[in-house]
């Protein structure tokens, strides 16, 4: 054998497993960046968008983040504008698609999530629950995973329809991570009422002196009072309520303190409840409803009180759905 055919040989074999290693890479449908995207649901389109990082080919998670009701919707999207987009900075290193739904609009013309409070009488009554039922279902087809590389985060009203989205349909996702929600007084009838008790890993926040979301329970976004958002429990009862879901009455949990930015309201206690199906709870002292943020700052109002600045708020969710992997 002459040397010119014994290197193309070489150099056919190892082109051959270089190809090899790469040959069926993850067919992922939608382009790099964020795109705008589409869902036929009972015959209305809704919108959704994707976060996909460059040049990303292997799906590792799918993490949907559901906006507030109010007015933001899918800004919360835009990096700089808003503590839910730095989801998108930290799938860029951490390589997970994000997914941003858009919710069905309120009385006010504003998208927000028909979540399971009946007392709810001026927000958003379209079928949310199907809509991210049939995304979910449409990422797992499309994407080639399972449920176990589904996880669901949301703030506020959007926090109330993870908790939805946890009575109705845990069976499709792995876990769940809200900001600023306590559970509903007053349910709906059905699965609201009477949904599933199966666990799910849980991560919660919540400012102790949260104007619209009030940590002792009451009425919801009630500024101008009439209490026409809606009465939520207390988030002690929330966390109860959690505890007992996932099994963890008899777990101590573990206590750390720690104040990053001495300048925002007040410090955090984190409290971490290990087991099967953890629960991990940050008390955000003398915080209001703002998502918390280091680097994403939201000014301080009567209707948000005042933002934590001591954690990212992305960066706890995301090392925790990481650590359920």
């Amino acid at each position: 054998m002459n040397k010119a055919l014994f290197l193309l040989i070489v150099i056919s074999a190892f082109g051959c497993r270089k190809d090899d290693d790469n040959a069926n890479p993850t067919v992922i449908p939608y382009q790099d960046g964020l795109t705008t995207n589409f869902i036929t649901v009972n015959n209305i389109t809704r919108k959704y968008l994707v976060y996909r990082p460059t040049g990303m080919t292997t799906v590792n998670a799918v993490v949907t983040v559901l906006h507030g009701g109010g007015g933001l919707g899918l800004d919360v999207a835009e990096l700089g504008t808003h503590p839910l987009s730095v989801f998108r900075t930290i799938a860029d290193s951490e390589r997970f698609l994000v997914i941003y739904p858009e919710g069905s609009l309120d009385i006010q013309g504003n998208p927000g999530w028909n979540d399971c409070r009946s007392d709810d009488i001026s927000g958003s009554q379209g079928d949310d629950i199907t809509f991210l039922k049939q995304l979910n279902a449409k990422l797992v087809s499309d994407l080639t995973i399972n449920s176990s590389k589904m996880y669901l985060t949301g703030t506020s009203n959007g926090a109330l329809m993870t908790y939805s989205y946890a009575f109705q349909f845990p069976e499709t996702i792995k876990a769940i991570a809200v900001s600023s929600g306590n559970l509903p007084e007053f349910t709906e009838n059905g699965v609201c009422t009477n949904g599933s008790s199966i666990p799910l890993p849980i991560l919660l926040t919540h400012g102790t002196s949260d104007p619209a979301m009030p940590a002792n329970g009451g009425c919801v976004a009630n500024l101008g009072g009439g209490c026409n958002r809606g009465k939520v429990i207390s988030q002690t009862a929330t966390i109860s309520y959690w505890i007992q879901r996932n099994g963890l009455q008899n777990i101590t949990p573990a206590i750390s303190n720690f104040d990053v930015n001495t300048t925002d309201a007040g410090n955090v206690e984190k409290r971490v409840y290990n087991g099967a199906k953890p629960l991990v709870y940050y008390v955000l002292n003398n915080a209001g409803h703002s998502v918390a943020s280091k680097t994403v700052y939201l000014n301080s109002s009567p209707a948000n009180g005042v933002q934590n600045r001591d954690i990212e708020y992305a960066e706890e969710v995301w090392n925790f759905f990481k650590g359920l992997q």
